[in-house]
């Protein structure tokens, strides 16, 4: 053998030694991943967002040890920050590989555990947050209790005094909800869009309403002044805030967390619930790293299980642990859903000569357009912030509507996938009211459909408030027990009928609220 052969042959066989080492060793590491950890505990509670966290500090108030299981990331832990709306970063989209905002997606992404994540369906598509503190972490924190007469309509069975007057007021305390200063309001740059919006709108016929919110607005004054670092004047919301706002993570989980009674895994996903013999679960769990690769497998038994993982992700875990593990799901499960009206519409050319709607914008909204006691076009319309970092001379508004016709999630276990029954049928009514508001708002104003933002000028498609499909004294009891299960309680929106007229945290809470007192009184989490 000479020597160019021999060099050549050495090196194949060094380098088919190095790939069967590297072959063993991920089949090794594939072999350890799936070694199963197990974990018996008492009380675990999936999902991170209002409904698990105010499960989660009143059952550690009462006592009682708990597990919350999040697959998103602990940030605040983890110490990364999150990135503003004309800067991407690793908290904008759940493992994607380009932004998901609602619209100029223009910006690459390396996939990461982000804070915002899309579920994409036939006819629309459902923003969701991901992280310990859910929803809170990604939403523009409009604080707003439903009308009274449209609560007792949606929930004919439930006490609404004892909710107008103890709930609701109790879950603005502990989400530190507050309302931004006229004054400052009057004289803020960032809110020219709040101004002129408020303003168009009266000149149109409209009334118009302050809407309390849970970022501090002592902090966002500070913010203007630069004697802090900014965060709602800086673009930052949809993924996460850095400064200011009261998230859930600041609030209820502290709370819970003090109590010294509360573990939080982040990164944790369940995947399926699996109902014992004796009515416990088992729990199936990936834990994941930032990049959504797993890392290892583990099982939780629990005698008590809350689950909170919010409308969509409630619904997953129970019809996919259905066709999975035959878990036991009433009739009504998947039914009375609906996108609490959202329907997103816009204006461009508004006020181009006058400044427009400002070209610095706070990323916090104030204002709301009141139309809901108008019998032929009921709707609660959010003025809403375009921070581009230009002036477009567009004003953005979602309206949230009734839902006259309700949809259905159910599952395709060919696809192992959820399925909405949900079309252009289902918001024909909320096309109306988006119409005739844009007409007139022209007519009073100038102004032109806003094609810019959307196909036609209209966002039919765009969905942020998905509620319903295990609802309340149907699905499950009054106090949330799933029908059929003793030790499974459901605490989200999808307690919810598919509709409550405004922004929907504050009623989530406070149903939630409502439910776990009852379920704690009744002495249900006793293990």
């Amino acid at each position: 053998m000479d020597r160019k052969e021999f060099i050549r042959t050495s090196a194949l066989a060094i380098s088919g030694f190095y790939f069967l080492h590297s072959e063993l060793f991920r089949a090794a590491e594939r072999k350890n991943l799936q070694i199963k950890e197990n974990f018996d505990v008492p009380i675990v509670i999936i999902g991170s967002g209002y409904g698990g966290a105010v499960s989660a500090l009143r059952l550690c108030e009462a006592g009682k040890k708990v597990i919350l299981l999040e697959m998103g990331l602990n940030w605040e832990k983890a110490g990364i920050p999150f990135s503003n709306l004309l800067k991407p970063g690793k908290s904008s989209a759940w493992l994607k590989k380009k932004s998901i905002a609602p619209f100029m997606n223009i910006f690459p992404l390396t996939p990461f555990t982000g804070t915002l994540d899309r579920l994409d369906f036939e006819s629309i598509n459902i923003w969701v947050g991901r992280g310990v503190g859910g929803g809170s972490l990604v939403n523009g924190g409009m604080a707003v209790t439903p009308k009274e007469n449209y609560f007792k309509e949606v929930f004919p069975n439930l006490d609404a005094e004892k909710f107008y007057n103890y709930y609701f007021p109790l879950v603005h305390k502990e989400l530190k909800v507050n309302i931004i200063s006229e004054q400052f309001l009057k004289d803020c740059p960032y809110y020219k869009f709040t101004r002129v919006g408020e303003k168009e709108a009266h000149k149109a016929g409209f009334k118009t309403i302050r809407v309390p919110n849970v970022y501090d607005f002592r902090y966002m004054e500070k913010e203007f002044r630069n004697e802090v670092p900014r965060s709602a004047l800086n673009t930052e919301v949809i993924y996460g805030n850095n400064y200011g706002k009261n998230s859930l993570d600041k609030t209820y989980l502290k709370k819970a967390l003090d109590t010294g009674n509360l573990e939080i895994l982040d990164l944790h996903r369940v995947d399926t619930i699996r109902m014992n013999t004796d009515k416990s679960y088992t729990l199936q769990v990936q834990q994941t790293d930032t990049a959504g690769t797993t890392i290892a497998h583990k099982i939780f038994n629990c005698k008590k299980l809350v689950l909170s993982a919010g409308t969509m992700g409630t619904l997953q875990l129970l019809l996919h642990s259905n066709a999975i593990h035959d878990l036991p799901l009433h009739k009504h499960i998947g039914k009375n859903w609906g996108n609490n009206g959202n329907f997103m519409t816009g204006r461009n050319w508004v006020k181009p000569l006058s400044g427009g709607t400002g070209a610095r914008q706070s990323t916090i909204p104030v204002g709301g357009i009141d139309n809901w006691d108008d019998a032929e076009h009921p709707f609660f319309t959010e003025i809403a912030p375009l921070p581009m970092g230009m002036d477009v001379a567009t004003a953005l508004y979602l309206l949230i509507n009734r839902v006259d016709k309700k949809g259905e999630v159910y599952y395709d276990p060919t696809n192992q996938s959820l399925k909405l029954n949900w079309d252009k049928s289902n918001t024909v009514k909320m096309r109306e009211n988006a119409r005739y508001f844009i007409r007139k708002m022209n007519q009073a104003n100038g102004g032109t459909r806003s094609h810019f933002l959307f196909h036609n000028g209209f966002g039919a498609d765009i969905c942020y408030h998905p509620l319903g499909g295990c609802v309340l004294g149907e699905s499950t009891d009054e106090y949330g027990k799933l029908k059929g299960h003793e030790n499974l309680y459901i605490l989200d929106g999808s307690l919810i009928p598919g509709t409550i007229g405004v922004n929907p945290f504050v009623t989530i809470t406070a149903i939630a609220e409502y439910c776990i007192e009852n379920l704690i009184r009744k002495n249900e989490f006793s293990v």
